[in-house]
């Protein structure tokens, strides 16, 4: 098995999340680099996130809904 292989698949629910929050992020006018300062997390991490590179935790969801100042149920509305 080759080491591509081995490599974990990010859910297409992840992949969706990611570009969800992009486009909040860009409609609210806010670089990586503030939601990341407002959900406590590292700003490559978040990019990693909106591109799709590595799956969200719960715990993560919630402080990023946070950082913009809705509920996690808010954050997971695709359809606006």
């Amino acid at each position: 098995m080759s080491k591509r292989e081995r490599k974990k698949e990010i859910p297409v629910f992840s992949i969706e999340l990611g570009q969800h929050i992009r486009a909040l992020r860009i409609r609210n006018d806010l670089s990586i680099e503030e939601i990341a300062f407002k959900a406590g997390i590292d700003a490559q991490n978040l990019r990693k996130y909106e591109l799709g590179k590595q799956e969200m935790k719960v715990s993560m969801m919630k402080r990023i809904a946070d950082a913009f100042g809705i509920t996690p149920s808010e954050l997971l509305l695709f359809d606006e």
